[in-house]
């Protein structure tokens, strides 16, 4: 017996690594892409790039693996922080903290504001404090040293700059290259000259100026989100096939569409006509019809948004001669732009200007005056305006760029540390390179020099108890999925504990009754309950007991996490479903094993010999009789834990088959794991405790 345990642990340990590596890959291969589906489909790519890090989507799969196996925590991100890292619980949330430990046991963890590293330290009372702790940051001397050296060459060629400003920056930055280079300095007193020397560049920013082109640059992304400009990123998806979208993206197309239709439909009716066609066209789901629509629209969206596109990027850029050339060229009074390009540009100039109101009134009034000249159809009176706004803005393109200059020559830093999010971070700071953040209290993304460069989700690792984090919620699957099995575990043992004693019983009545109308009317009422969808079986129980005799409540609502104690009446109706759909199944299989068995030779013997009808039933059939039966019942055991997804829906019952669907659906990769290691436990468990019965119902299988 110890050696038959000990194989069927080993065969354990081995199912479960391939079962592992097996959804891993399918996880991988299966269409959807998860970061789409948590921002949509119209997210910005830089904001994808960023979440898909924080994720660690963006790591090599076979490091996703690992880690999720044997924890990324020692492997990966301890050698980068360089301090020795603890997973915690949070006495104020009861969630999963991960922090970095310093010398005296303080635990410690980092964010990032602004330009400064500011540290939270945990001490062992409990209380919190935060501080600055810039003397953390690493400096590459050598690197940064060649990387200012050539934001000095640059600033040599730049025809931009004055010859004041050219001197005056060469200077500081071969300052900052000297320094970098002088031999010898602590970390403390590098610092400390070069934030001394980026205290006298900072002195020469411009701040308005910097202001104003913050304004600008965030008018320049309204103007890329306009309906135009969506409905012609939208046809240009649709005409490449059905192969690049999904069901999720195809729901918000035909409000896309249909917003550039209305826009259109007064200056080009024939394209707004095609638009409004696509769109219905992706209701019905005609894909076909669609992508012939999308090729004819895709040429006339393109030259609608081009001087639009053009125009953004220019400003975002900080491009101000190619914003004022454009803006000249589109509102040329000897050649006016159509009525559609005069709405949109309208709409925009008023937009900016609001943008620009607090910080160039002068600008504002430009633009404002323009979008109302458009209005009035003066293009003469916009053309003028927009002369003045672009001679406005050539003026400060010396101090825009003095002012980039000033952004590069900043000493780029970098540190590894915890942030709050249970990641290992890789913040960097200074330098040439920016990252894109969400503006707090605003919906669109803003351009900062200071970031989170790289991410290492942190993990224990499913060998050390931490199946992982879930992409869907963000929380640890570990005491989610626990939830869920206590959940299924209470309604499938309810069941197991009704269905199984009635169904042998039943069966072992029929078999032993083979062909007499009991046996028949037993046969009926098995098949009947057995070919019953499980939906229409549950659908059928609530119509009865709940709509129509009001006895019991038609679904679960869990309101805690007691509630399934608290309200037992809710697992009424479940439990008769999953009775009803196991007793016909288990009823039938245990008539014939006990049919089969009547009719074996050694039973007819045992007649012969005369010996009694209970005696040979209960000795001698019954065991031989309840084998096959048995392998069923564990079988249907792993079912009852997990496949039990449609009676789950049907009652709204928060158990293992419906978190495991709905982590499937979403690429829950983590979740999907951890489901898939449970359930590999059950069905060899079950299984072996099948084993064990076999040996006390056949002795040969004992002795064997």
């Amino acid at each position: 017996m110890a050696r038959f345990l000990v194989r069927r642990i080993l065969s354990l340990i081995l199912t479960m690594f391939i079962v592992s590596i097996v959804v891993f890959a399918i996880s991988e291969l299966a269409p959807g892409d998860v970061v789409r589906h948590m921002l949509g489909q119209f997210a910005m790519p830089e904001q994808e790039e960023s979440l898909r890090a924080q994720m660690g989507l963006n790591r090599p799969v076979w490091v996703r693996y690992v880690s999720w196996l044997v924890g990324s925590d020692w492997l990966w991100a301890r050698p980068k922080v360089g301090m020795p890292l603890r997973q915690t619980i949070s006495p104020e949330a009861s969630y999963v903290e991960w922090w970095a430990e310093e010398p005296d046991g303080t635990l410690i963890r980092w964010r990032l504001d602004g330009d400064d590293l500011i540290a939270i330290r945990r001490f062992a009372d409990g209380s919190v404090v935060e501080s600055a702790d810039n003397e953390r940051w690493q400096i590459d001397t050598s690197a940064e040293a060649e990387r200012l050296r050539n934001v000095r060459l640059e600033v040599l060629d730049d025809e931009r700059l004055t010859l004041e400003d050219r001197n005056e920056l060469v200077y500081h930055i071969a300052d900052l290259v000297e320094i970098l280079n002088t031999p010898g300095l602590a970390p403390s007193e590098l610092l400390a000259r070069i934030e001394e020397k980026e205290d006298a560049l900072a002195a020469l920013v411009d701040v308005g100026v910097e202001e104003e082109r913050a304004a600008l640059q965030t008018s320049a992304r309204g103007m890329l989100n306009n309906a135009v400009v969506e409905a012609l990123a939208v046809a240009q998806t649709l005409s490449a096939g059905s192969g690049g979208v999904d069901e999720e993206y195809l729901r918000t197309v035909p409000n896309q569409l249909g917003k550039a239709a209305t826009l259109l439909e007064g200056s080009q009716p024939q394209l707004a006509d095609k638009l409004r066609s696509a769109s219905k066209g992706v209701l019905a789901r005609k894909l076909d019809d669609v992508r012939a629509i999308s090729e004819e629209i895709v040429g006339p969206l393109s030259d609608l948004a081009a001087p639009l596109t053009a125009l953004a990027e220019a400003l975002e850029a900080g491009d101000y001669a190619q914003a004022a050339a454009l803006m000249n060229t589109m509102f040329d009074p000897s050649n006016p732009p159509d009525e559609t390009l005069q709405a949109l540009m309208s709409k925009q100039f008023a937009d900016s200007a609001k943008a620009l109101r607090n910080v160039a009134p002068t600008q504002a009034e430009n633009l404002t005056q323009a979008s109302e000249s458009l209005e009035s159809g003066d293009i003469a009176a916009t053309h003028e305006a927009l002369q003045q706004f672009g001679e406005a803005l050539m003026a400060t393109e010396p101090l825009v760029a003095r002012n980039n200059v000033i952004r590069k020559s900043k000493v780029g830093r970098f540190f590894w540390g915890v942030d709050n999010l249970n990641h290992a971070v890789k913040w960097e700071t200074g330098g040439e390179r920016t990252f894109w953040r969400k503006a707090i209290g605003a919906g669109w993304w803003v351009e900062k020099p200071g970031g989170a460069s790289e991410y290492i989700p942190l993990q224990r690792g499913l060998l050390r108890g931490d199946p992982g984090e879930s992409v869907r919620s963000r929380q640890a699957v570990g005491p989610e999925l626990l939830r869920r099995l206590r959940n299924s575990g209470i309604l499938a043992a309810l069941a197991f504990v009704i269905v199984m004693p009635l169904a042998l019983l039943l069966g072992i009545i029929a078999g032993l009754n083979e062909g007499k109308a009991i046996d028949r009317i037993l046969s009926v009422l098995g098949l009947m309950t057995t070919s019953s969808p499980e939906f229409a079986t549950g659908v059928l129980l609530i119509l009865l007991f709940s709509v129509g005799l009001g006895l019991l409540p038609g679904a679960t609502v869990f309101t805690s996490s007691t509630t399934i104690f608290e309200q037992p009446q809710m697992l009424v109706l479940p439990v008769m479903t999953l009775t009803l759909i196991e007793l016909g199944y288990v009823l039938r299989i245990t008539r014939a094993s006990m049919a089969e068995v009547m009719d074996k030779p050694y039973i007819r013997t045992a007649f012969l010999k005369g010996l009694p009808y209970r005696r040979i039933v209960v000795k001698h059939a019954l065991r031989n009789a309840l084998i096959a039966p048995i392998t069923v019942i564990m079988l249907h055991v792993n079912w009852l834990m997990g496949g039990i997804v449609v009676v789950e829906a049907i009652f709204g019952f928060p158990g293992l088959g419906t978190y495991l669907l709905a982590s499937a659906l979403y690429k829950d990769v983590f979740a999907i794991e951890a489901g898939a290691m449970l359930m590999v436990v059950l069905a060899v468990g079950t299984q072996l405790i099948a084993d064990v019965i076999y040996t006390f119902l056949n002795p040969r299988i004992r002795y064997a």
